[in-house]
This record gives structure tokens, sequence and C-alpha cells, in this order.
């Protein structure tokens, strides 16, 4: 199951606590796991088949946030597996094993998402795609060598300063095919209504679901997880 793959989780000290809270839905797909983390405030996962790397500073937007993204891009290279499924701590994929379209060499996939705000749609130049990637990402080390190669010219846009955005910069400027996960889901989970909206989403399939910050949260999905796999 899930061959030739490991799983890589971006975190930092104070969320490490979520990744911890969801080894299970982390270690479930039975591949190395790696906690990748900011040098300035690292995150350490003491527990079997889990390595810890730090890489670039601690930062939620802009440059800094950008170059370790990009020094966590390279640090997957270091290691031998083909293919990575890329988390930030607060996605998961419900399902251990991976869906097998994953493993056809070349395209980067994510939480495809149109952006929803059009007063950022003025932010875009010209013909670029008004659409973020949301974690978890699944890229090959093929997908990873390409987004590297044009990694030092693609310059922050300051009116996205995000890594959503930052990695389609990268897939548009080296010519990477992308696409959506077929059953992904990306929401706001902090209120009664957007856990409704995710629970709903896993309950029809969704399997890749992003952003699940807290463990009541997770513990629903699970459910509604098992509950849709009961029902065939």
């Amino acid at each position: 199951m899930n061959a030739d793959t490991r799983v890589a989780v971006c975190c930092y000290a104070g969320d490490q606590y979520r990744m911890i809270t969801a080894l299970g839905q982390i270690l479930h797909h039975q591949c190395p796991v790696v906690a990748l983390s900011p040098t300035d405030s690292p995150a350490v996962i003491r527990y079997p088949g889990v390595e810890n790397r730090q890489n670039g500073k601690v930062g939620y937007v802009g440059q800094v946030s950008l170059d370790r993204m990009r020094d966590h891009l390279r640090c997957l290279l270091e290691f031998p597996e083909k293919f990575f499924l890329v988390h930030d701590a607060d996605s998961l994929c419900l399902s251990p094993g991976l869906p097998r379209y994953l493993y056809q060499e070349g395209k980067l996939w994510s939480n495809l998402l149109v952006n929803p705000y059009e007063e950022q749609w003025k932010y875009y130049p010209p013909g670029f795609p008004k659409v973020a990637f949301q974690s978890p990402y699944w890229m090959s080390r093929g997908v990873i060598e390409r987004l590297l190669d044009v990694a030092d010219t693609v310059k922050i846009n300051p009116g996205l300063p995000f890594i959503d955005h930052y990695m389609v910069q990268l897939a548009v400027a080296a010519g990477c095919p992308f696409d959506g996960f077929t059953g992904g889901f990306t929401g706001l989970t902090e209120d009664a209504g957007g856990v409704a909206n995710v629970v709903e989403a896993v309950s029809r399939g969704a399997m890749f679901v992003h952003a699940i910050k807290r463990k009541e949260v997770l513990d629903a999905v699970v459910a509604a997880r098992q509950e849709f796999l009961r029902r065939g």
C-alpha cells in the first residue's frame, strides 16, 4: 500500500500538537513520516517512524514563509522516496490507501480553491489563474525538481504573500500541470457552520480535508468517514 511514498507535515512548535493529535490519521498510510518545521521554532515529534527536520525561519506570511517552503521542498529531495504527500498541521487524508491516480508522474495536486475574495483578484497578473493551492499537496520527485528549478526566479506577489499562492506561482512558472484532488475539501471549521460543512463533505466521500484545527473537529470528520464507509 502506498509504495515509495513519504508523508511530510509542515508545522512549528506552536501547532505541533495538531500533528500529535492527528498521528493516527498520518501514520495510517503506513509510510515514513517527516515533520518539517522552522529552525527557530522547531517541532519535535517523538514517535517511532517520525523524523524531524528544520529549515528556514518561522513566519505565517511573507517572504520568510515562502523561503521556508522552498527549503522544505529541497529537504524532501534528501529522502529516497519518489512520491510525497505534504500536509500542513491542519490537513488530513482520511483514507489509509492513497488514490492510484496520484501516482501518475508529472502533476501537482492540492486542495485547489478558486479564490472567492473578489477584492484580491486585482493582484493577479493578466491571464494568471485566480486560484490557491491549499494543503495537502501531492507531488513526485520530478515535480519538486521542476518547482525548484524556478523557485529562485519567482518573486513574491505583495498582494498575495501566501504559500497557497506561491505554490501556484511555482507551478505556472515551471509549466507544471496541476489539478485539485478528487474528494477534497478546504474551508474554515472554527464555528458550527464550518464544522457542519466539512462533516457533510466527508459524509459524501471527501477524504483530503483542510483546515482541521481542533480535536473535536478531527473526531467529527473521522466519525463521518467511518459512516461513509459503512454505507458503502
